[in-house]
């Protein structure tokens, strides 16, 4: 049941990540605001935070998992 409601955070996170469909993407528009320094009003950061909060999420977890792998590994050995 775990990797079925990961399943779910995954899709989840890719979804919002490219939404809305269309030209560009949210998130992009705003990670191009962030690197050229104008992400200043509140419905930007917002913006940024429900679209690509989703993604960083998935891949803390996939980071968590990756390392606990690896400890299991050396472990074994």
């Amino acid at each position: 049941m775990k990797s079925q409601n990961f399943t779910y955070l995954v899709v989840l996170a890719l979804i919002m990540a490219v939404l809305p469909f269309g030209e560009q993407p949210h998130l992009w528009q705003k990670l191009l605001l962030l690197k050229d320094g104008y992400l200043h009003k509140p419905m930007d950061w917002f913006d940024l935070l429900l679209h690509g909060g989703p993604l960083v999420v998935v891949l803390v977890i996939l980071a968590v998992r990756g390392v606990a792998r690896l400890r299991g590994q050396q472990a074994a050995q």
